[in-house]
């Protein structure tokens, strides 16, 4: 009878300090609202609303828009009204050929049906530096797109002419080669 008086004595003494040891309880306190996130900055007015590029082909990026909206593409007091002659065209187009094309490869080995009409549009600065580029076509693929945007963003055409700066767009036929 001994032993379970001491062993009522040792519980009731573990519990006590198991009690002591959690300390005093605190009242809950009442949360605050959560306020909703503040809306992203709207773009600076330094951009001018006078150029308007018209939707032929959707541009095919990763990520599609978040909502509908009406896409634009504004540059700052400038009208590319500038002429780059054909031939000047066809020699960046021929130097950088190969390297849209090995985009396309890389892509058709996971898609081996994949081919299609790519265009590239892009607007050239009076320095002769690609300053917008979009991406279109029936092959709809955003990878290859994506691989093209980054390419076309840094080729280099002779200065427009008659301009600051001009508009070119240059298709390609892409298909399995044979």
């Amino acid at each position: 009878m001994t032993y379970a008086l001491v062993g009522v004595a040792l519980l009731a003494g573990a519990g006590g300090l198991w009690y002591c040891s959690q300390g005093p309880k605190e009242e809950p306190k009442a949360e605050k609202p959560v306020e909703p996130p503040a809306p992203p900055p709207r773009p600076s007015s330094q951009f001018a609303d006078e150029f308007e590029v018209p939707e032929e082909e959707p541009d095919a990026s990763a990520e599609p828009p978040p909502a509908p909206t009406k896409k634009r593409i504004v540059y700052v007091d400038r009208k590319c009204n500038g002429d780059i002659p054909r031939e000047a065209l066809m020699s960046v187009v021929g130097q950088n050929r190969r390297q849209v094309r090995a985009c396309y490869e890389r892509r058709l080995k996971v898609n081996n049906t994949l081919q299609g009409r790519l265009n590239v549009r892009v607007i050239v600065n009076r320095n002769g530096s690609v300053s917008q580029v979009r991406v279109g076509g029936s092959l709809r693929d955003s990878e290859v797109f994506s691989c093209v945007r980054e390419l076309a963003r840094r080729w280099k055409f002779p200065s427009p002419s008659k301009g600051a700066c001009a508009e070119v767009s240059i298709p390609f036929s892409l298909t399995p080669r044979s």
